[in-house]
């Protein structure tokens, strides 16, 4: 496959996902942003960004994107994006919301809909709010303790329900089923077709046969495509996305650990806590204490 495939990203490094931290369900930070000369990356949560001093331009799936600097612009992670181009000296603020914590609020329908859909939604004009409140939210999601994270939670789910009310830009809208099965970039209509299965059906005993058979390609080929494209093996990733959902369990529920072993897609304990350990250095009971705390 011809790197230039893929719009305007080369495959230069694998820039790894984002992972929000199920203690939390949310996470904030910010910094300078830069061109990716990488392999598109994904991450199962909500993005929140919010640009001052210049603008980004994203490729979402092989779609060009330009977000605006000065207004809040929100995404699904888990559509495969890099940044392509920095316009302009500045800085931005990222926040990431778990998708449980995101469906637990009870957001408006349509709103979320569109997110889950890969549409990506900004706000209509610039708030001078936003100016103030994004860059204090990154500095006191550092500096505070667990109440100032819940009252942070509780705020950005306020800016989103404003956001939802009041209606949003659709840079980007979002796809059907049908719309990614006839994408005009086939490699990446590949890659969206294996991220969904996968989350749709990670908690069963799901193969990379099972992935590569879902887009009619052989493992070899769909292998290859998915760790030049994701930078991870199908196999890693079918992993991450387990003990992801597990971690979220174990922090939100007193479930007993076999059972969310077996809820999250594992056969066995004994697979569940090698997964566990190699990706959070961590024992699953140890996990569980340190976010009761």
């Amino acid at each position: 496959m011809d790197q230039d495939e893929f719009s305007d990203s080369r495959y230069l490094e694998y820039v790894d996902a984002h992972l929000v931290p199920a203690t939390d369900e949310f996470m904030v930070e910010t910094h300078v942003p830069k061109k990716f000369k990488a392999a598109y990356h994904h991450h199962a949560s909500l993005e929140l960004n919010f640009l001052t001093g210049c603008d980004l331009v994203y490729s979402f799936s092989g779609e060009r994107v330009v977000v605006p600097r000065n207004r809040l612009t929100v995404f699904w992670g888990a559509i495969p994006h890099c940044v392509n181009q920095v316009n302009g000296n500045g800085s931005i603020v990222n926040v990431y919301v778990s998708l449980f914590q995101t469906l637990k609020w009870g957001l408006p329908k349509s709103f979320t809909d569109k997110i889950i859909s890969g549409a990506v939604l900004s706000a209509r004009e610039p708030n001078s709010i936003d100016e103030a409140v994004f860059p204090k939210w990154a500095a006191e999601y550092g500096e505070g303790g667990p109440a100032m994270r819940n009252l942070l939670l509780g705020e950005i789910e306020m800016r989103l329900r404003r956001l939802a009310l009041e209606g949003c830009a659709e840079l980007l809208a979002g796809k059907s089923a049908a719309a990614i099965a006839s994408s005009r970039v086939p490699s990446m209509r590949y890659i969206d077709m294996m991220l969904r299965f996968i989350a749709d059906n990670f908690a069963g005993p799901i193969t990379v046969q099972d992935v590569a058979n879902h887009v009619q390609l052989s493992p070899s080929y769909a292998m290859s495509l998915f760790r030049r494209t994701v930078g991870v093996p199908i196999k890693r990733h079918i992993t991450r996305i387990r003990v992801s959902h597990a971690q979220m369990l174990l922090a939100n529920s007193n479930t007993k650990i076999l059972s969310i072993a077996m809820d999250s897609g594992f056969r066995s304990l004994s697979s569940f806590y090698d997964a566990f350990n190699a990706l959070t250095n961590s024992s699953p009971g140890a996990f569980r204490a340190a976010s009761k705390l």
